[in-house]
């Protein structure tokens, strides 16, 4: 830990050497709803180090809290309370030079999680380990992260890393503990021409978990799944075997063009694929599954700089996970033969968007259109979950200058996802009570419409060097099923 409080150390020292971000422009540049615009584009660092004219960083706390009713997705628990500090920033060199970075430490607790025992659920599911039990989880989390870009002549380079490191643990039975570590790379090249800038850049990641449960208790132990998806089980290695390790990893390719005007047609594109293999680890090291996640982004628009800013886009993601079980023999050893894999489970992801933007430097107003699917099959017994939805959402935001050192933001937001389609094919009679009332649930909220609002406001005090800042935000969402979700969210800290 001692390395990678230095680098935190280190950050923020080179955020204290910034000028102090005195400016609204600077406020409104880095924080306004317009950046969005560039959201795609910032992932190359060659790009990112020409996205804003300005420097500005934070260094704040925050507490981020939510509540569900019921568990709208069970392996993610009901909710959760999140403390973290954060520092962020990016500082202009010179007008050829850019770094930018951000540290961050969580330690905070996830509520009422079942039917999931394992860290990262959302990247690594269905592969999770799994009882009927589960519990609250205490959560801990370091990230850091770092980039560095420059311009010669016209050429555009940059790089960037990215470290993460997780700890999630309970300290009751079902003891679940997760420790994660991982590292993306980025590198990043373009060139000016044609009025216009033409960048890729490439990343890799590398990937590793170790993930156990313990029971302690006298009255003895609850069996653990190995789940294979749709509410399926390896059952041969279910019930003791409560050790794993996950490794993988994967590449990304980002293709850009930006208008060095900020104003004009601009396309961003990127291929994507990672792989993540299971394993038992107990008195020896047993092959189970592997998860296969490939990815296609697009994004396509029309941006307009000035004192009236409007932009117009169309994107797409697609996303399939399917996954290979392996075929393990038997041995009278602790060596077991691998005689092959079978590709059990299949998942196809679309979302599609329209989004229009429109305001001027001190307002917003921002509509999105869209459609997404997901179509999650496993082969055999055959099992299936489809569910369909057509959305729409509105937000918009002000500056307000309060006072002469005071800024005011406001940001509203609203939108629905309305069903469209949906469908399940299930074996019940073949499944336990558990699996069974688990994959209605599923499939209840898969198939649900869901409406959403939220508000913030945050205020921003200058004074000669340093600025304050308090953020206040909320949101509910209310879902078919007759269920809700409330969040909260305040952040504190200065800026630079």
């Amino acid at each position: 830990m001692n390395r990678r409080h230095s680098i935190t150390l280190w950050l923020l020292a080179l955020c204290l050497t910034a000028k102090a971000a005195d400016s609204d422009t600077t406020l409104v540049e880095h924080t306004g709803l317009w950046q969005t615009t560039t959201a795609a584009m910032r992932q190359n660092p060659a790009l990112h180090g020409v996205a804003f004219a300005s420097s500005f960083s934070q260094l704040y706390a925050e507490v981020d809290w939510q509540h569900q009713s019921q568990a709208f997705v069970p392996q993610e628990g009901r909710g959760f309370l999140l403390p973290a500090a954060h520092v962020d920033t990016y500082l202009r060199l010179s007008d050829q030079t850019a770094v930018w970075g951000h540290a961050s430490y969580m330690n905070g607790s996830r509520y009422d999680v079942k039917w999931n025992s394992t860290a990262d659920y959302q990247l690594l599911q269905p592969y999770v380990l799994a009882d009927t039990l589960g519990g609250d989880t205490q959560c801990e989390q370091y990230r850091f992260e770092g980039g560095y870009a420059t311009r010669l002549g016209s050429w555009l380079l940059g790089a960037e890393m990215l470290f993460r490191a997780d700890h999630e643990y309970r300290d009751v039975d079902p003891r679940m503990r997760g420790i994660v570590n991982t590292l993306t790379l980025r590198m990043g090249g373009g060139r000016e021409a044609a009025g216009y800038r033409w960048a890729a850049a490439f990343e890799g990641n590398v990937y590793k978990q170790q993930n156990s449960v313990d029971f302690y208790r006298e009255l003895g132990v609850i069996p653990e799944y190995q789940m294979t998806g749709l509410g399926t089980e390896y059952a041969r290695f279910s019930g003791d075997k409560r050790s794993l390790h996950y490794e993988g990893g994967g590449v990304r390719l980002l293709l850009d063009a930006d208008p060095s005007t900020g104003s004009g047609a601009y396309a961003h594109a990127e291929l994507a694929e990672s792989r993540y293999h299971r394993q038992v680890v107990e008195n020896y090291t047993l092959p189970l599954t592997d998860l296969y996640v490939q990815g296609v982004s697009a994004v396509a628009g029309w941006k307009q700089t000035g004192h009236r800013q409007w932009a117009v886009s169309a994107a797409a993601d697609y996303t399939k996970r399917s996954g290979d079980e392996h075929i393990i023999g038997t041995s009278a050893t602790t060596s077991f033969p691998d005689l092959g894999v079978l590709t059990m489970y299949k998942n196809h992801r679309l979302d599609t968007r329209l989004t229009a933007l429109y305001g001027t430097t001190l307002w917003h107003l921002q509509a999105t259109f869209g459609y997404r699917s997901s179509r999650e099959e496993y082969v055999y017994p055959e099992r299936r979950l489809n569910a369909a939805h057509v959305y729409g959402g509105l937000q918009g935001e002000m500056f307000v200058k309060a006072a002469q050192r005071l800024m005011l933001t406001g940001r509203v937001k609203a939108g629905y996802a309305a069903r469209v389609s949906d469908s399940m094919t299930m074996p019940f009679a073949d499944m336990t009570a558990a699996v069974a009332a688990l994959m209605r649930h599923t499939y209840a909220f898969a198939r649900a419409n869901y409406a959403d609002v939220s508000a913030q406001v945050r205020g921003d005090y200058a004074m000669q060097r340093y600025g304050l800042f308090a953020e206040l935000s909320g949101g509910f969402v209310s879902c078919s099923e007759g269920e809700r979700q409330v969040t909260a969210r305040l952040a504190v800290g200065i800026t630079f």
